[in-house]
This record gives C-alpha cells, sequence and structure tokens, in this order.
C-alpha cells in the first residue's frame, strides 16, 4: 500500500526556515523510498501571510488537512493537526525553529502558542513529536513539553564542497551586514554608521527585490543568482549577526564560515550553539563588534562545521525514525 507524506507551510519568501522544512520532507522522502517503503511526497505551501484573526484561522485549520502517513507541518499549523492525529493516528513531526515571547507575535498568536504548548505538554500520542533545528532548541523544547514528547535535531544541513571554491583570502574592506530581516538588533544600523565613517562599505544581503534599497550607511543588496551573494561575502572581512530575538539558526551566518568570512554575532539561543561550534566571536553589544572588526585577529574554518554536511543526513533521519 502505498504512503504519503505530507508538508505543509506558508509564507511569500523562501527563508532559511522554509528551506529547512523542505529540505527535512524531501530527505525523509528519499530516505524512506531507499528503505523500501512506497512513499510519495505532497507539498502544501500558501503562498501568503496571515495577519489577522480571521486569517489566523483559515491558517490554523489547514492542520486539519494532516491526514496521511507522515505530516511535517509548521508551527502555526500544529496545534489542529495534533487534533487530527486523535482520530488518523499518523506521524506528525512540528518544525519548531525557535520560540521568543517578544518577538512581536500578537495577542491571538501569543494565545495560539499557549494552547499549543498546553496541548503537547498533556499529550499521550507518541506520533507526535518536535524536529528542532539546534541543541539548545532541543533541550528548551523538551523543558516546554515537560519530556512529555519526542523532540529530534535535525539541523540545517550543506554541501560544503559547493562552498569551498568561493573560499577568497583576498578581502576588500567591506562588512557584510547580514541578512535584511525584522529580525536583526537595531544595534547593527548604529554599528554600519560607525563603519561607513571609517570608510568600510557596509551591506545587507537579501534574496528578494523588493528589499533592495540604498542609504547614506548601508545598502540592501538583491542577489538573483546564489553564486554572486557567495563570492561578495567571501569579499567582505566579517559577517555579522546581530539579532533582535532568540534564534533557531543563523543560515547567512553558517554559510559566510563556508567561504571563510568569519562571524561576530550577538550569540544566544541557537546562535550561541553555531558561534561555539565554529569559533565565531560572540558579542553583546556595539563595543565588542567594533573592537573585534578592528582586531581583525579571528579567521573563519569551514572544516569545524563539517558534519553539518548533506553526506550526514541519513545518521539524522534514522534516530527520527528509529
Amino acid at each position: 500500500m502505498k504512503k504519503v507524506i505530507k508538508y505543509i507551510s506558508y509564507g511569500k519568501y523562501e527563508t532559511g526556515g522554509y528551506k529547512h522544512e523542505l529540505f527535512y520532507a524531501e530527505q525523509l522522502h528519499q530516505y524512506l523510498n531507499k528503505k523500501g517503503e512506497n512513499v510519495s511526497l505532497e507539498i502544501v505551501r500558501k503562498n501568503r501571510f496571515y495577519t489577522n484573526p480571521l486569517a489566523y484561522l483559515k491558517l490554523f485549520l489547514l492542520g486539519l488537512t494532516s491526514n496521511v502517513n507522515y505530516n511535517i507541518v509548521v508551527a502555526r499549523v500544529a496545534l489542529f493537526a495534533v487534533l487530527r492525529n486523535v482520530f488518523t493516528q499518523s506521524k506528525v513531526y512540528i518544525v519548531l525553529h525557535n520560540f521568543d515571547k517578544n518577538d512581536g507575535k500578537s495577542f491571538w498568536l501569543n494565545l495560539y502558542y499557549e494552547a499549543l504548548f498546553f496541548v503537547l505538554k498533556n499529550t499521550r500520542n507518541k506520533n507526535i513529536s518536535i524536529v528542532a533545528v539546534a541543541p539548545f532548541w532541543v533541550q528548551f523544547f523538551k523543558e516546554k513539553t515537560n519530556q512529555n514528547i519526542s523532540v529530534f535535531y535535525f539541523p540545517n544541513f550543506f554541501n560544503n564542497s559547493f562552498y569551498a571554491p568561493f573560499i577568497n583570502p583576498k578581502k576588500e574592506k567591506q562588512i557584510h551586514l547580514g541578512q535584511w530581516s525584522f529580525k536583526n538588533h537595531p544595534d547593527v544600523f548604529d554599528i554600519a554608521k560607525q563603519l561607513t565613517n571609517q570608510g568600510y562599505y557596509c551591506y545587507f544581503s537579501t534574496n528578494f527585490k523588493d528589499f533592495a534599497t540604498k542609504s547614506s550607511t548601508y545598502e540592501v543588496v538583491y542577489f538573483d543568482q546564489f553564486e554572486n551573494y557567495l563570492s561578495q561575502m567571501a569579499l567582505s572581512e566579517f559577517t555579522l549577526a546581530i539579532t533582535g530575538i532568540n534564534e533557531g539558526w543563523n543560515r547567512v551566518a553558517h554559510e559566510s564560515i563556508l567561504v571563510g568570512t568569519p562571524v561576530i554575532a550577538y550569540a544566544k539561543a541557537g546562535l550561541l550553539d553555531l558561534v561555539k561550534e565554529s569559533k565565531s566571536i560572540a558579542a553583546n553589544n556595539m563595543k565588542v563588534v567594533l573592537q573585534a572588526i578592528e582586531n581583525k585577529n579571528v579567521q573563519a574554518n569551514p572544516s569545524l562545521l563539517a558534519h553539518y554536511d548533506v553526506k550526514n543526513v541519513v545518521d539524522y533521519l534514522s534516530k527520527i525514525l528509529n
């Protein structure tokens, strides 16, 4: 009998979180078929944002369509997927990248998350599990659910050999400010101003053409080709990850290390895991960031992140399924 994996998500842009979720779905599909199961993959992607209570309800109700053998759902679909599972008893993998009460969620979304974690803390269904992207978040969600459900570790994976040719020992007087995002701490703009006054070219990167802009102290550069983005980052002295929230993992920072550009980060939560593993610079204020840029005494070492190579995916999937 043919089995089905269904991945349910939403959003207008291909974010790092989306890439991680989709990769997990695709790799699970390949893995199960190689194990001899006859499995197909169905992708349900709503190309929109949900910004009011009625729209939230429509989004939440998507969870009721998680009616196949293996269901991979994002946080805002998870509650109704769990409730649907009471009747179907199928597998539900809730991919949770992070959780931060102070990231600007509305009253209704905060209420939803309270309900979600209440249900997860009290469910006895062994078919429900969480998939987290960093060791910090594995432990966090175990505690958040009172160790009641399984929390699996499935990190971001990269084809390290693809990135290696972009490494460039020649550096120009430029600083990659990281990805243009609402997640950025306001400090990053003051940092850009001070560095611009010192003669640096400061830029954010973006994959979205509508975000491209330019000011007197920084530029938001749209890269229509991924290779161009990597080449530009490889020429930069540093990449900054000056986040204002508890991040799951910073994909841009990881890629920066893979192309030989060191990272300075406001390191906390999953981003702190990345900083520690890559021996990058952890900072907690602008002064530390600016001093590190002036000192230039850190080198990126891609080999420290070799265990996140795509060839190791099976090791993580086997733990999840067993």
